[in-house]
């Protein structure tokens, strides 16, 4: 017999944006990526239903609303209707709504909460407790109550790890895909001297570039030897090009030949190439909802 494929469970998102896009700002200092975010959930559950929260007369949020209609038009705003009020409202529209929901639909099996405010506890509970509901909430890493996080049947925090390291994999790729093309046949990439040579190029942090270094060897995207050269022990790279390719962290180059590379003379293991022109970023596959 074969395998019976196990169905999704139904899932309804309520997203307080505010948080999402002032906490990303404000700490990492980037801007949500609504459909990569999607695309994490349905590998998940069947999204059926999502719902955007925020005071959009702030002109950052604002500015964000062509995006959000990529995917819902369930835009709620949520200003304060008195002008001499600083008040956020956005917390109490989005429970209303969040237990209109509960009431109302009983066809929804997951709810999952975008929001870092322990204010949302209570509800969280009152799903799991009362409504025996599946509550999945996702947070921006550093302004996540903890308390929430242990209500929650699942938590996850935003960026991941591998979020964060995604602009040093591609310093990484580039450094190395450069020496591979400039290298002598009786020389090879190590692992310490790609850490220097990254490092030393972009200015970055040499422990994030060695961490992001070890984290694609452990993720089999490159290959570690060791090699004894000159009564010493040498650590070698080998990358997986088509691994990289398959997962979409490199694209590949075009038949004429090497999208950025130009073939100079170079001392092994210290140049990186001039950014003359820029590698096309990782193609966008992101599953747009049906418009409401």
């Amino acid at each position: 017999m074969g395998l019976i494929n196990k169905k999704k469970l139904r899932a309804a998102a309520f997203i307080d944006f505010e948080h999402w896009y002032i906490s990303m700002e404000k700490i990492y200092r980037k801007k949500p990526d609504i459909g990569a975010w999607i695309d994490m959930i349905n590998e998940r559950a069947d999204l059926r239903e999502i719902t955007f929260f925020a005071d959009f007369s702030n002109p950052s949020l604002n500015k964000e609303i062509s995006k959000i209609r990529e995917y819902t038009n369930k835009i709620v705003e949520t200003k304060n209707p008195n002008p001499h009020s600083e008040k956020d409202f956005t917390d109490f529209i989005m429970l209303d709504h969040i237990y209109q929901k509960a009431f109302a639909d009983d066809n929804t099996d997951i709810f999952i909460l975008f929001t870092g405010d322990a204010h949302f506890n209570s509800v969280v509970a009152f799903l799991k407790t009362i409504c025996r509901k599946q509550v999945g909430v996702y947070g921006v890493k550093g302004a996540f109550s903890s308390q929430l996080k242990s209500t929650a049947s699942w938590w996850v925090e935003l960026p991941t790890d591998s979020d964060l390291l995604k602009p040093y994999y591609d310093m990484i790729l580039k450094n190395i895909r450069y020496l591979e093309h400039n290298l002598k046949p009786n020389q090879n990439v190590t692992f310490i001297n790609t850490v220097n040579s990254v490092s030393e190029h972009y200015s970055a942090d040499k422990q994030k570039v060695r961490g992001a270094l070890q984290s694609l060897i452990d993720n089999g995207y490159i290959e570690s030897h060791e090699e004894k050269s000159h009564r010493k022990m040498t650590v070698t790279l080998k990358t997986n090009w088509d691994k990289l390719i398959a997962d979409g962290l490199w694209v590949a180059e075009s038949l004429s030949g090497n999208l950025f590379i130009k073939k100079t003379t170079v001392t092994p293991q210290t140049e990186v190439p001039q950014k003359k022109r820029k590698a096309p970023s990782k193609p966008r596959r992101y599953k747009k909802t049906s418009k409401a």
